[in-house]
């Protein structure tokens, strides 16, 4: 997967010396493409984070992101709720 998106020729088109990557695939939720890390979200900032851990409080973050923060979860994966409870707290600090 990681070989089909970065072909030379979008590694030579990236500017800069420098990056920080990381690819991991699912072990909790499902064995989807869409489940592989890193998960990005765009607010507050664009953030992406990728996390190695299974949250034992998965059901009730997943409550309180969709009727409390009223943020939107694509997928079945405790990484993607870590990132936007990360993601929903800068937006409430600034």
């Amino acid at each position: 997967m990681v070989r089909d998106v970065f072909t030379p020729q979008r590694l030579m088109a990236l500017t800069g010396n420098m990056g920080v990557a990381h690819v991991r695939y699912p072990t909790a939720g499902t064995p989807a493409d869409s489940e592989a890390q890193p998960f990005y979200v765009n607010s507050p900032y664009g953030i992406v984070m990728g996390h190695n851990g299974n949250l034992t409080n998965d059901t009730e973050l997943r409550h309180f992101l969709d009727y409390d923060a009223h943020r939107h979860i694509n997928t079945d994966s405790d990484s993607e709720l870590l990132l936007n409870i990360f993601a929903n707290n800068l937006q409430k600090t600034g």
